[in-house]
């Protein structure tokens, strides 16, 4: 398994998904930190870490969600890819439950369901839950998924030419509605822990019909075939 984590100036939340990595039952995974130029301490906080984990750092030379996870994909050196946002949090058990499901399920595109931190108003964890009930319910008709955790395989990401760069919104809606024309598409049954604080900043309603508009138009058909 091929960890990747995109950063931008993510020197406060990097260090709580790495010890949450350090603390996994399952420990055949290498972890891959693709930073699009940190102003902060990022890179040097992640690179501390190589004692501890197979990490590895990649600095690019501009930013960019779509082209860290390309950059992140194109320097893994297994077959199996989870793409991870720097701010999600992991239960102890999370790589081994998720990889068991996939194995038992024959998934090679997956996304995990997301659930509350633990410090957030109920107003954010019933946008949360609805959310996550929306791309349950989604995921028979019009998959769609959240990019802080996706389980993809090299197959799967070069079979689609990975995520499309010239999306600068809902990228990962994009990504998996195609991946899911040529491979089964699932949600897994595990939550991981969503860092709320996007809600918080821009509103919850705001957000909410923000990611609704940008899924509905990168679900069916996507870019590509439209042309």
């Amino acid at each position: 398994l091929s960890v990747i984590i995109i950063t931008l100036n993510e020197e406060r939340n990097l260090p709580n998904l790495l010890n949450d990595l350090i603390a996994q039952s399952y420990q055949q995974f290498e972890v891959i930190v693709v930073d699009s130029m940190s102003t902060d301490s990022t890179v040097s906080v992640a690179e501390s870490y190589k004692d501890r984990l197979s990490l590895s750092t990649v600095v690019m030379s501009s930013r960019g969600v779509s082209l860290g996870r390309n950059t992140g994909a194109a320097n893994a050196n297994c077959e199996r890819l989870l793409f991870l946002d720097a701010d999600v949090r992991l239960k102890p058990d999370f790589l081994e439950r998720s990889l068991n499901y996939l194995e038992k399920k024959q998934l090679l595109i997956s996304g995990g369901r997301i659930g509350s931190c633990g410090n957030d108003g109920w107003e954010i964890r019933a946008g949360m839950a609805l959310f996550d009930w929306g791309m349950m319910v989604m995921q028979y008709v019009f998959p769609t998924s959240t990019g802080a955790c996706i389980f993809s395989s090299r197959i799967v990401h070069e079979k689609i030419g990975g995520f499309d760069l010239s999306i600068q919104l809902c990228e990962d809606c994009d990504y998996v509605s195609r991946a899911s024309k040529s491979f089964r598409y699932r949600m897994l049954p595990y939550h991981f822990g969503f860092n709320s604080r996007r809600l918080k900043q821009d509103g919850l309603i705001k957000t909410g019909f923000t990611y609704l508009r940008a899924c509905l138009l990168y679900t069916s058909p996507s870019p590509r075939d439209r042309g």
